[in-house]
């Protein structure tokens, strides 16, 4: 593995624990549109960070699509395999909870309600876990390795 592409890792791995950590005090404000949107975004930015530890193309790396990203992962990390539902419930939230226009009537804060989000950050926090059992069964726990603030 290069430097660069462990680094990419990392820096997106980083990200996604601290995108995590904002969904969940979005839910506790009541911003739960904006916690479901957090959580598909720390389940990206967490299959984009092995994405770019197992090597893969550029294309892949292009996508929001958490179904496609999984299944790409799945090609050489095995624990990501079954997250595929978390992937699309994921998935259902890149537009609705931030656009009006992404749903039938009314808008995200009116629409999405606690159990929502906390299902969407429950999914996220799979996905998050299992990347992190990748990251320590290829002993590279420096992706993973919390920054000092």
């Amino acid at each position: 593995m290069s430097e660069r592409r462990l680094a990419e890792a990392r820096r997106w791995f980083q990200q996604a624990s601290h995108v995590l950590k904002a969904g969940r005090w979005n839910i506790q404000g009541g911003f739960h549109d904006t916690a479901a949107f957090l959580a598909q975004q720390t389940g990206e930015k967490a299959l984009k960070s092995v994405l770019y530890f197992v090597g893969a193309r550029r294309s892949a790396l292009l996508t929001h699509s958490l179904v496609e990203m999984i299944q790409e992962a799945g090609k050489k990390v095995e624990g990501v395999t079954g997250l595929i539902e978390d992937g699309r419930t994921l998935d259902l939230h890149y537009i609705p909870s931030r656009y009006p226009n992404g749903l039938p009537s009314g808008y995200p804060h009116q629409f999405y309600g606690e159990e929502t989000a906390e299902r969407a950050m429950q999914a996220a926090e799979r996905i998050l876990d299992a990347i992190v059992t990748h990251y320590r069964a290829q002993h590279a726990e420096s992706v993973i390795q919390e920054d000092e603030p």
